[in-house]
């Protein structure tokens, strides 16, 4: 019986190119080259005895043994993972407590997965949790928290920031409202609107009232709302409009509403903010964040790509080997 010698490289390697379907995207997504990329797998199937992927100059496809090999690598690394996040956690044998503080609304999404993985990992960090309307932007960072999940721009003095997501602006407006029935707007389609704002000043409130877009000019605020919640009640009851990203139109949307994407307005950001002498707790927590992000958007990404293509779970994509 043959023992096979492949390394956690390798099959990382393999697991990369599969879920790409693309030699150049995989290499990519490890940070390698392309060729070395090429050598690693055909060094596997030459360990293994048997080909994993049928390619040619414009195609990639899986085997149907590598199909069947796929399903036990995934587990493997995953499971190495694991084991490596419990070595250091072990290692680094972390107590105490953590303050975290979020912005209403901010990575929703990601905020219980990120959660329990470092529950997991350090059982005895006392986790305290925060939750900050939008008359404090800052999420507490400048007030007492260790680390605080915003959504920027902040007056960044002092302050480091790790991106989390990104993810489109869009316009919220009521089902009555000339532009509900779009798909998309412009930016400047809305400048003349009545505004819905957060209450307070400063460059946050600034940013979601558009202002860097109106040349000097004020905007009309008919209504100051310090959550989604009285946000978008004020906006269905038509008091006015307001821009919000993308994320709030999944979580809190109700009926009356509609959420047309500002298709030239740049993509709005999460991220976890720190101070620049955080304690190694909260660096720790900001690295699992930002990994976990990365993780969730690698994986959206990849499937967005096969619905896009009407593709099945195991896709055909064009490819070059090179």
């Amino acid at each position: 019986m043959k023992l096979i010698n492949a390394d956690l490289r390798q099959l990382r390697a393999f697991a990369a190119v599969a879920d790409e379907l693309n030699f150049v995207r995989a290499s990519e997504r490890l940070n390698v080259s392309q060729p070395a990329l090429s050598h690693t797998i055909r060094n596997l199937e030459l360990e293994l005895g048997f080909g994993l992927f049928d390619r040619d100059t414009r195609h990639v496809r899986l085997t149907d043994k590598g199909r069947l090999l796929l399903v036990d690598v995934k587990t493997v690394l995953d499971e190495f993972e694991t084991l490596s996040n419990k070595a250091r956690a072990l290692a680094k044998n972390f107590v105490g407590t953590l303050k975290v503080g979020y912005l209403i609304g901010a990575a929703v999404d990601l905020m219980p997965a990120i959660l329990r993985s470092f529950g997991e990992l350090y059982p005895d960090v006392n986790i305290v949790l925060k939750e900050f309307d939008f008359s404090m932007p800052d999420a507490g960072i400048r007030s007492g928290m260790d680390v605080s999940i915003l959504r920027p721009p902040i007056v960044a003095d002092g302050i480091e920031l790790a991106k989390l997501v990104e993810e489109p602006c869009v316009a919220c407006v009521s089902t009555s409202h000339r532009l509900a029935g779009n798909t998309s707007v412009s930016i400047f389609e809305l400048l003349e609107e009545s505004f819905v704002a957060a209450p307070g000043a400063g460059i946050w409130r600034d940013y979601w009232l558009a202002n860097h877009y109106r040349q000097g000019t004020s905007p009309k605020i008919v209504y100051e709302a310090p959550t989604f919640e009285s946000e978008f009640q004020a906006v269905a009851s038509g008091k006015g409009i307001s821009i919000t990203p993308m994320a709030a139109s999944r979580f809190y949307a109700r009926p009356g509403l509609a959420f047309p994407v500002i298709r030239d307005m740049p993509p709005c950001e999460v991220s976890i903010a720190l101070p620049n002498k955080a304690s190694a707790l909260a660096r720790e927590f900001t690295q699992m964040a930002v990994a976990l992000a990365q993780d969730r958007s690698n994986q959206l990404l990849i499937q967005q790509n096969k619905a896009a293509k009407g593709l099945p779970l195991i896709p055909q994509f064009e490819s070059s080997e090179a």
